[in-house]
């Protein structure tokens, strides 16, 4: 039988080498590449803790403090917490730029979309004050019940001009080995080999990775 399931997206970034030394001087990347690594800066705290803590990796542990009080608000008993929805809520943060960042080509942050909620009451339409709620096991403020009806609002649907989600496709770019982007230009390539030292560019190499969403998380 034919595997159905669908080629998981790839991004393409060309890698310079020199291959003297054995370090990387730079990449070329175009739009899509850019796009996900200025979406890092819209990530929650928690929700960057909560995606590293899956990477078996010694340089995360660094985030050790962090880590501890996301799992210490996953501990706190219920008790300590005025409500449940304060627990789900920081827990499962959501970025004003959520709609906009699942236009990227590659989905870093996984999490499920935000989803309103109100009581039987409000639902109904004709509330003295109409209450909406995220968690479905908190109560409504005005009438008691349990907020657990979805609202059903959809997608907000994000128009993306000039063909990226936060930068324009009309180049390509610069990223360095420390996360430093920059317009791909003649003269900041020149000024990057000289910063490395390199003069005779017969001593670099031109690498071509493909990466997936896995390798850029």
């Amino acid at each position: 039988m034919a595997d159905t399931k669908a080629k998981e997206a790839t991004i393409s970034v060309k890698v310079i080498v020199d291959k003297v030394n054995k370090r990387v001087v730079y990449a070329e990347a175009d739009y899509t590449f850019v796009d996900i690594l200025f979406s890092f800066m819209t990530l929650p705290l928690g929700t960057i803790v909560w995606l590293l803590e899956k990477h078996d990796d010694k340089k995360f542990e660094g985030l050790g403090s962090l880590k501890n009080l996301y799992q210490s608000l996953e501990n706190c008993p219920e008790s300590y917490l005025p409500t449940e929805e304060c627990e789900y809520m920081l827990l499962n943060l959501r970025t004003l730029a959520y709609d906009h960042c699942r236009n990227l080509k590659l989905q870093i942050d996984n999490t499920e979309p935000l989803k309103y909620f109100q009581c039987d009451v409000c639902r109904k339409g004709y509330p003295i004050k109409s209450v909406f709620g995220t968690c479905t096991t908190t109560k409504c403020i005005t009438y008691g019940k349990l907020v657990d009806k979805d609202v059903g609002f959809k997608k907000t649907d994000v128009c993306v001009s000039g063909g990226g989600v936060f930068v324009s496709d009309i180049g390509a770019f610069i990223v360095t080995d420390d996360l430093c982007v920059m317009p791909y230009t003649s003269a900041n390539s020149i000024r990057l080999l000289t910063d490395h030292g390199i003069t005779d560019q017969s001593c670099l190499e031109d690498i071509k990775l493909d990466m997936g969403r896995e390798e850029v998380s």
